[in-house]
């Protein structure tokens, strides 16, 4: 007797599955875009979160406004990318890549528009704010009980990122620090917030200059085949050889730390797989009849790479910028956290996590959960929308759990 084959409720089970399976990732989705809104905000904001300096202050019967006054254009920039993002994770995402399969004009619009977006946000929010300085500050608590100053309104988390106090050192969470202190005495919350500009300034531009130089290469590559394919793709093992751990200790060794190397080594180490990716779409695309066509009419190799070539590469290279931006926070912690990244006091999340064990041998609980926690929810958020991404992008590469 021959078994009943599991073809007559296969199609009943598959339609259950696809439902369960499409329903989490669009919750997931949904919920990696306002995550990552929320840290731009955040990273946009953080001045006015936490600051030792406070929103105004009355001095001999005057009025000043201290934190408005230490603003500078890097502050601006952040609100202005953090604008830009936000349009595009929560208006630009959900609205193109929600159209039909095969509207392929319409995805090539959406790359052409994520890509131009996400460039102004890295070079106005990344490159522009990159640097948080050091700014004279004064205390103004301390005229308030001295009786100089007659009232002052301070930001919710009123502390400075760089301002330390042994007395206060190693102070687990409580109603003044809300996730206590570090080893010098600085506040674990403030020092999270203003993170999340490092962060997310790192997996911005490195992932900015990687992504620009391997769709220059595989461009070139893709168009050019023969010898040049030959000799491109010979480069591009020598530098997929190059562990870039090795290459930030090489380079601390004779420059000093600082986040703009930091970002050239990620960048130039992790240009690879954008590279082959628009290889691969290039061989595939160029003998294809529209790309005769603009040779037929004379076309100049330039404007057939960059206008007729280049929208068509898109696609591969935008999903997976999305998990290369995670890729690049999460390198930035481990340099950090091992000593090779920024130096204190700059808020790096890795280097605070690094302090989590004391000198004196204490477990500082506080800053191993929250700065992990916070790298944690940042390249999950970045992985799930890439995913997303991925699915909407190329509908035949999603797999059902069986």
């Amino acid at each position: 007797m021959e078994c009943p084959t599991p073809d007559l409720y296969l199609p009943a089970e598959s339609g259950r599955l696809r439902f369960r399976y499409g329903l989490s990732r669009r919750v997931g989705a949904r919920s990696a875009r306002l995550f990552l809104f929320g840290l731009f905000a955040l990273a946009a904001g953080a001045p006015f979160l936490a600051n030792d300096r406070p929103y105004a202050v009355r001095i001999d019967g005057r009025w000043h406004f201290p934190l408005f006054d230490g603003l500078d254009p890097a502050d601006f920039s952040w609100l202005l990318a953090t604008f830009v993002v936000g349009f595009v994770l929560l208006f630009l995402l959900p609205g193109r890549l929600s159209q039909r399969k095969g509207d392929r004009r319409g995805m090539l619009l959406t790359g052409r528009c994520i890509i131009f977006v996400l460039l102004l946000a890295a070079a106005i929010g990344g490159l522009g704010g990159a640097v948080l300085r050091l700014r004279p500050s004064v205390d103004y608590r301390g005229l308030l009980a001295s009786g100089r100053a007659e009232r002052a309104y301070f930001a919710p988390v009123p502390f400075g990122y760089d301002r330390t106090d042994l007395a206060a050192r190693e102070r687990p969470p409580d109603r003044v620090h809300y996730l206590g202190t570090d080893d010098v005495g600085a506040d674990v919350l403030a020092r999270l917030i203003h993170g999340s500009r490092i962060s997310l300034t790192v997996g911005l531009a490195a992932v900015t200059i990687s992504g620009l130089l391997g769709i220059a290469v595989g461009l070139i590559l893709g168009y050019y085949g023969g010898r040049v394919d030959l000799l491109g793709m010979r480069l591009l093992e020598i530098v997929m050889s190059i562990p870039p751990f090795f290459l930030m200790i090489t380079m601390v060794a004779f420059f000093p730390r600082s986040l703009f190397n930091m970002i050239v080594i990620i960048g130039i180490t992790s240009w690879t797989t954008q590279a082959r990716l628009v290889r691969a779409e290039c061989l595939k695309l160029r003998d294809q009849e529209f790309l005769q066509a603009a040779r037929a009419l004379g076309l100049t190799r330039c404007r057939i790479l960059v206008r007729h070539l280049l929208p068509h590469a898109v696609a591969p290279v935008l999903v997976h910028a999305s998990f290369a931006v995670a890729g690049a926070i999460f390198l930035e912690a481990a340099f950090s956290f091992l000593g090779f990244g920024l130096a204190p006091p700059a808020p790096s999340w890795g280097q605070m996590l690094s302090v989590g064990i004391s000198s004196s041998g204490r477990f500082l609980w506080w800053l191993s959960l929250f700065p992990g926690l916070a790298i944690f929810l940042t390249v999950l958020s970045c992985n799930v929308l890439g995913i997303r991404l991925r699915d909407r992008i190329d509908p035949q590469g999603v797999r059902v759990p069986a």
